[in-house]
């Protein structure tokens, strides 16, 4: 099989990563005095696909009161691995306005460097 490495693929085609979101995480600071503090803000505004769950996703996530499970897949870079490695806490993504609470470590897909998937349930 000959490598093609400039191929076209439709699945990772820039046009679908057209949802904006913004990952929340824990960021520490230093207060006035040069103590430092952990607080929760805004780490990274990403473009992102936003894909629905599907079939026995959709029947497990059903099981356990109607939680809005969603997978966001964002583009992997340098920067997103270190923060993603550094951070062992919590992270929040917000989309159009609801906050996500992601389920796990974001997953490098296929460990090939192209892409992350987040998987995070929706606050009703």
């Amino acid at each position: 099989m000959l490598m093609q490495p400039y191929k076209y693929n439709p699945n990772n085609h820039s046009g679908r990563f057209n949802k904006r979101i913004t990952l929340w995480g824990p960021v520490v600071i230093q207060d006035e005095i040069g103590n430092e503090v952990e607080s929760f803000e805004e780490i990274v505004t990403l473009w992102s696909m936003v894909k629905t769950t599907k079939g026995s996703e959709y029947f497990a996530a059903a099981q356990t009161n109607s939680v809005n499970t969603v997978r966001f897949v964002v583009r992997y870079s340098k920067s997103l691995e270190e923060i993603f490695n550094r951070e062992t806490s919590k992270f929040e993504i917000e989309y159009k306005g609801i906050r996500y609470d992601v389920q796990g470590a974001p997953i490098n897909d296929d460990e090939l460097n192209k892409t992350y998937t987040i998987i995070a349930e929706g606050r009703l």
